[in-house]
């Protein structure tokens, strides 16, 4: 079995949002986002585990909490060791190189004002990776890395295409050279093509620098094509998780089928067998008792009105977070 580089423990998360003025009339307390509500997963060294789940679901808030840039109401995360949160290592800044995330829109996440060449060199300055003397010829070997011409060092961000500033935000996290990537919605802003020219890159790159992917994304497709296993998360909680052509082939979890059989299908003789999700997301404000998902689910049972199911071991599958995974056959 793989190591265990990164392990999440009961991870909540909520956001305050303060008390409106008939809160105050009324003596209510203020109202509470439920970000995470209890996730829990470990990551193995060298692997992709790909996240996907609804829009509001929780997988960029997870995303974020795990590079530290939200801090979890309870819940631990651990890493070499260490758990990430503890007060004697919230400054400790080689977490910070070790794990690194890519964002969603590579635009907005590098400084317009800066070239390449210096958004590069300002990574490895500030984490001491080489010497002054070394940083031009180091930032020359990252655009190669990425495939990017060596002039694209002198340009802006802006004179660059969609992928190309991925690519940049690639080499910008490849800089000082960390063992895990948090890639959140990496491609979802590009067009089809890029996005397998950027995806394969990353491949490519894991295999050769021996880099372990969190990959968070709602294309399912894109998700299956590029992770060895696959987490299913619904209302801030993991509701499946397991081996990806497994669980792709015979998910456990109804949402889990419902998402996989609402994806785009390339055969043209699916004539649309999709199963319909019923009603919308719950709010996160006001979470369902029991399962989260049994106001949308056709198999509810009194059971999953007031009892909350864990996640389990499913024999032949991964586990799954249902009181009924057993009853129900699945095949996509």
């Amino acid at each position: 079995m793989s190591e265990t580089v990164l392990e999440v423990c009961d991870l909540h998360l909520e956001f305050a949002l303060g008390r409106t003025l008939v809160d105050m009339i009324q003596g209510k307390p203020g109202r509470v986002v439920n970000a995470l509500n209890g996730v829990s997963l470990d990551l193995k060294k060298g692997e992709t585990l790909g996240v996907v789940g609804e829009s509001g679901c929780g997988k960029s808030t997870l995303a974020r909490c795990i590079v530290r840039l939200y801090d979890p109401t309870a819940g631990e995360i651990h890493f070499d060791g260490s758990e990430i949160f503890a007060p004697d290592q919230r400054h400790d800044r080689s977490y910070n190189r070790r794990v690194q995330m890519m964002f969603q829109d590579p635009y907005s996440s590098l400084n317009p004002r800066m070239t390449t060449g210096q958004i590069l060199a300002e990574a490895l300055r500030v984490h001491e990776m080489r010497p002054d003397n070394q940083i031009d010829a180091r930032v020359a070997e990252l655009l190669e890395l990425v495939r990017l011409p060596q002039d694209a060092a002198g340009k802006l961000p802006h004179e660059f295409s969609g992928g190309q500033r991925q690519r940049i935000a690639i080499a910008r996290a490849l800089a000082v050279e960390p063992e895990i990537l948090i890639a959140d919605e990496l491609v979802s802003a590009l067009d089809v093509s890029v996005q397998a020219q950027v995806v394969n890159l990353l491949l490519e790159l894991q295999d050769r620098l021996d880099l372990t992917i969190l990959f968070v994304a709602h294309d399912l497709r894109l998700v299956r094509h590029v992770s060895n296993r696959v987490a299913v998360i619904y209302l801030g909680r993991i509701v499946e998780i397991g081996d990806s052509e497994t669980l792709f082939s015979a998910p456990s979890h109804p949402y889990s089928r419902a998402l996989l059989s609402a994806a785009p299908s390339l055969d043209p003789d699916d004539r649309g067998a999709a199963i319909r999700l019923e009603g919308e997301l719950p709010s996160p404000l006001n979470i369902p008792s029991g399962c989260p998902f049994h106001v949308r689910c056709r198999h509810v049972t009194s059971r999953c009105r007031s009892e909350r199911p864990e996640l389990r071991p499913i024999a032949g599958r991964g586990e799954t977070a249902c009181h009924h995974a057993e009853d129900i056959e699945y095949h996509v």
